[in-house]
């Protein structure tokens, strides 16, 4: 059952995303915030376990969205903040659990 707290979405560098899409987003190339973090091919992980894993190693705490910034990091997107406008970034879906 759907509920108003299920993440739906992410919010970075002024723009919405799915989770499908959120990772790949993320600057993890060289000299980049996260360099050497990407995902790698065979690695299977939800958005929100990479995004913990990152996020641990870096010392974001996602449960304080207040203590960084959504240019820097993702910031969660619950069902209850979105509406039929809300589309992702990439590939421009509704974002919907």
């Amino acid at each position: 059952m759907a509920r108003p707290d299920d993440i739906v979405g992410y919010v970075f560098k002024a723009d919405t995303y799915c989770p499908d899409h959120i990772v790949a987003q993320l600057p993890v190339g060289p000299s980049e915030d996260f360099d050497g973090w990407a995902l790698a091919h065979g690695v299977t992980m939800t958005a929100e376990e990479n995004l913990d894993e990152i996020a641990y190693a870096f010392g974001i705490d996602r449960g304080d969205e207040a203590s960084f910034d959504s240019g820097y990091f993702p910031k969660v997107v619950f069902r209850d903040q979105t509406d039929d406008d809300t589309v992702c970034g990439v590939c421009h879906e509704p974002l919907e659990g």
